[in-house]
């Protein structure tokens, strides 16, 4: 739990714009970092993150938000390409 939960954080960080459960999402499909983001087509990201926002988990994730769309998916993959780096302080 405490691993999903870091992933989710770090991706937050790194990627401007994206949103909590989004990056609940995201994790939750195995994509962890905004590379791996930036390598699906829109279309392709959305048919991983589909299927699991529509499941059980994936519903308790996104609570009374709407699950993405392909104008959402686009703008994650736009966000990851200006993904920053991670510094220690």
């Amino acid at each position: 739990v405490i691993h999903t939960w870091q992933a989710q954080a770090t991706l937050m960080c790194r990627v401007p714009g994206l949103r909590g459960h989004d990056a609940m999402l995201l994790v939750g499909c195995g994509v962890l970092t905004p590379d791996q983001i930036q390598s699906y087509s829109a279309e392709g990201l959305l048919s991983q993150v589909g299927p699991f926002a529509a499941s059980r988990e994936g519903q308790r994730m996104l609570r009374s938000a709407t699950p993405p769309d392909l104008a959402e998916v686009t703008d994650w993959i736009r966000w990851a390409r200006d993904s920053r780096e991670l510094r220690a302080a």
